[in-house]
């Protein structure tokens, strides 16, 4: 089973005045990154995109699909998922952009395969370290990809 633990100021990832972008909607990258989701609580919000993520750990390079990525986290879906609170360094590209980003992360969460609630084993890493412009240009592609429909809903997925 999935434990979460409540997204709180402890939980955040900082945003330094740099990481600030004006992205059309007449917020700041910290605004945007500080609303909650009021859904799951998360600070951050995340958009369904399958893309491979490359990553180290403890001396060990390793791959797998990432399910969810937001401007805060991603979720790595793989049968071994890491322990919680191990530090992973990772590597991916936006599918859309071909930009290659690189990120420093932890383990905030692991859940196990639930097959009757199509659940998959996984972990959720949190970032903690991005540069300004990788930050700015991950979060361009979570606006892109999480505009609303009349029902609340993505329209679009990555």
């Amino acid at each position: 089973m999935a434990t979460k633990p409540k997204m709180g100021k402890k939980n955040e990832v900082s945003s330094s005045p740099a990481s600030e972008s004006n992205d059309g909607t007449g917020k700041s990258g910290r605004d945007v990154e500080k609303e909650k989701d009021p859904k799951d609580g998360r600070v951050h919000h995340r958009v369904p995109v399958q893309l491979l993520v490359d990553y180290r750990a403890n001396g060990h390079y390793l791959f797998d699909f990432c399910r969810d990525l937001g401007t805060g986290g991603v979720f790595i879906e793989t049968k071994q998922p890491l322990s919680h609170g191990s530090v992973v360094e990772l590597t991916f590209t936006l599918p859309d952009s071909k930009e290659t980003l690189e990120a420093r992360g932890r383990v905030i969460w692991v859940q196990s395969e639930v097959p009757d609630k199509n659940l998959a084993a996984g972990m959720g890493v949190q970032f903690d370290e991005f540069t300004a412009e990788q930050r700015r240009i991950l979060q361009s592609f979570v606006n892109r990809y999480s505009g609303p429909t009349t029902d609340g809903t993505s329209n679009k997925t990555a």
